[in-house]
């Protein structure tokens, strides 16, 4: 019997910050409390051998009939039969969300919603049915997760009481010591041409609200200023076609490096080979915003500081002035101002890099993350019925 049953559409091998966030809370609870319900997919058998946690693996969605979540509500009754979890927690609203919602009413389990930014953000922006089933989804869980305190404040604009949500931050998913060898970062700097460069790196999904259009900009600012700058781009996306156009448009095709996905080999190497990391996302009229950014961690295990944009749950990823530096979104001038400061000032660098690896340690060390996670379920289940045989 597992205290906790977690279904998502998202979890690796498949890659994206939720993917990222749900594993590493999974695969360092205690032994024997969790099993996991994700889709099936390629390199999943591989991956799952290797886990430390029980995966299920069933096709969860159904691409063309709907009610699309029909099959995650079977194989998520068949699972709780099986398993007998006296918590169920699911990490897509909508989708999952129904999914929870009708096992507590057939089975009486409670069930725990994991809130990531834009899930919620969407339905807190849009009216009718979305809304409503949201707010259905969310006024009958036991507990609701929230991947930041951004993300937290969107979900009492939806009526849930702050004595129901806890705060989870996604941790990074590279080790907290995790280093890269100098010799493969110095190959790296020469493969690419970054030999004697100021390197900027972003690791993103190529997607419009990461906005690496203003990251692009600004290079060409800088360029245009005379600093001798290289713009790093690691990440796949369906805006990758627009982005390689508008960095020939700024006249720095050639100072603008798309590498597409890195293994997890190659992705420490980048992180080290970089002088600045930088993700400046937008928040969109869609609800899409930035619930967090891993990303900024990741950089920050490596000593490397960081700038973001004052938007969504960013703020707490980046401690301005502490673990990086914070701009206005859609602002290529403030952007290579940023930039700019750091090239210039060794010792600012040095000093947010070190900053960024005590926060790491202060506030992820420890997996104090997923202790906060098991220790918040524990108590929303202590207040819940558990299972009806």
């Amino acid at each position: 019997m597992k205290s906790i049953l977690l279904v998502t559409i998202e979890y690796p091998p498949q890659l994206g910050g939720i993917a990222t966030y749900l594993a590493h809370m999974a695969e360092n609870l205690p032994h024997g409390d969790i099993c996991v319900l994700a889709p099936e997919g390629p390199d999943t058998h591989r991956y799952d051998m290797e886990a430390g946690v029980p995966i299920y693996r069933r096709g969860l969605l159904w691409r063309y009939m709907r009610p699309r979540w029909l099959p995650a509500f079977y194989w998520t009754w068949w699972l709780c039969r099986r398993e007998r979890p006296s918590m169920l927690v699911v990490s897509h609203l909508l989708n999952m969300g129904k999914v929870a919602i009708g096992i507590k009413r057939f089975l009486r389990i409670p069930y725990t919603v994991i809130l990531h930014g834009f899930d919620v953000a969407q339905a807190a922006s849009v009216g009718g049915r979305r809304r409503a089933a949201a707010k259905e989804i969310l006024a009958n869980a036991a507990l609701v997760i929230c991947n930041s305190g951004y993300t937290a404040f969107l979900a009492k604009t939806l009526g849930i009481p702050e004595t129901r949500i806890a705060t989870v931050n996604p941790p990074p998913w590279l080790p907290l010591d995790e280093s890269a060898d100098m010799s493969e970062v110095a190959a790296f700097r020469k493969k690419h041409g970054l030999e004697g460069k100021f390197v900027l790196l972003t690791v993103s999904r190529l997607v419009e609200r990461k906005g690496i259009d203003t990251c692009i900009d600004a290079v060409a600012a800088l360029r245009a200023a005379g600093r001798d700058v290289k713009y790093v781009v690691v990440g796949e996306g369906l805006h990758k076609g627009h982005l390689k156009h508008r960095a020939a448009q700024m006249n720095v095709a050639d100072d603008v490096i798309f590498l597409g996905a890195l293994d997890t080999e190659s992705l420490p190497v980048a992180y080290a080979a970089c002088d600045v990391f930088v993700m400046v996302p937008r928040g969109l009229k869609s609800g899409d915003i930035e619930g967090f950014g891993i990303v900024y961690l990741e950089a920050n295990i490596f000593g490397k500081p960081v700038i973001g944009s004052r938007t969504g749950g960013v703020p707490e990823a980046v401690i301005h002035e502490k673990t990086g530096l914070l701009i206005e979104p859609d602002s290529p001038s403030q952007l290579a101002e940023a930039v700019a400061a750091l090239m210039d000032n060794s010792t600012l660098r040095q000093d947010l890099g070190e900053g960024g690896r005590q926060r790491l340690k202060r506030d992820y060390g420890d997996n104090r993350q997923a202790r906060r996670f098991l220790a918040a379920v524990k108590r929303a289940t202590g207040e819940s019925k558990t299972y009806a045989k």
